[in-house]
């Protein structure tokens, strides 16, 4: 069985090589307003605040933000805060492009942080992916597994301090049919990781005070508006297409 970490690292390692594929731009379904509120009981000044698995940087020109309405804020809204951003990923391209924003950037696996034992002051961001996906053999998708994410969890919390802050924030899934028939993208239902499945696991690891983060129900009706708009006009009135397992949380340590 392809397994995520091993296989998976060799797709995010030419991530960005090939031609056909542009710089990620997640959706985020938490507002920005969200994420302040949250974020104004921790003292952020100076403080560093690890991106796992970050990919290339959301948009901050204003022009760029309103092409891409759905990108998210969060590390910008960290950044405002005083925190130092360090963006971890397995792709070299996606981390140059980081450090063109001056951010700091670390060449490393989320199943094997680069970083000494809570030697992480602010807190760490997980944006996108527990819902990540790769081609596997023959072209078939491969998800991500619940014991592969709980590996990450337990790297987060591992190079965390006391009292610090994990987001864990996915998306979900794109699930899109033709006539109610036939899928053309997502994973089965015994494939999808939900929110409530990285809370245990989360719990498992150690983490404690945690907190579901509301979503902000414009973002995900815009998302739909969005998926449904990048079919062939043709075939838009036969497909049906839906978001699962969206979910985001604040996991404290």
């Amino acid at each position: 069985m392809e397994k995520f970490e091993q296989e998976g690292k060799k797709h995010w390692e030419t991530f960005g090589k090939s031609l056909e594929l542009l710089p990620r731009q997640y959706f985020d379904f938490v507002s920005a307003e969200k994420y302040r509120e949250l974020f104004g009981k921790y003292d952020l000044k100076n403080k560093k605040v690890i991106d796992i698995g970050a990919g290339y940087p959301a948009p901050k020109a204003l022009s760029e933000k309103e092409l891409l309405p759905l990108a998210s804020e969060l590390q910008e809204i960290l950044e405002n805060r005083g925190a130092k951003i360090i963006a971890v990923d397995v792709a070299k391209a996606p981390l140059e492009a980081q450090k063109e924003i001056d951010r700091e950037s670390v060449l490393g696996s989320a199943f094997q942080l680069p970083f000494k034992n809570e030697s992480i002051e602010g807190g760490a961001v997980i944006l996108n992916l527990f819902n990540s996906s790769f081609k596997g053999k023959g072209g078939k998708e491969v998800f991500i597994k619940p014991e592969e994410c709980k590996k990450i969890l337990q790297e987060a919390y591992r190079v965390l301090q006391k009292g610090k802050f994990t987001i864990s924030n996915n998306y979900g899934y794109i699930i899109a049919n033709v006539d109610n028939l036939m899928k053309i993208t997502g994973p089965e239902d015994n494939e999808i990781i939900t929110s409530e499945m990285i809370q245990e696991l989360a719990e498992e690891v150690g983490f404690r005070n945690i907190e579901k983060i509301p979503l902000d129900e414009e973002r995900i009706e815009l998302a739909h508006k969005f998926i449904i708009e990048s079919f062939p006009e043709a075939l838009r009135d036969r497909i049906t297409a839906e978001i699962k397992g969206s979910g985001a949380l604040l996991l404290g340590k």
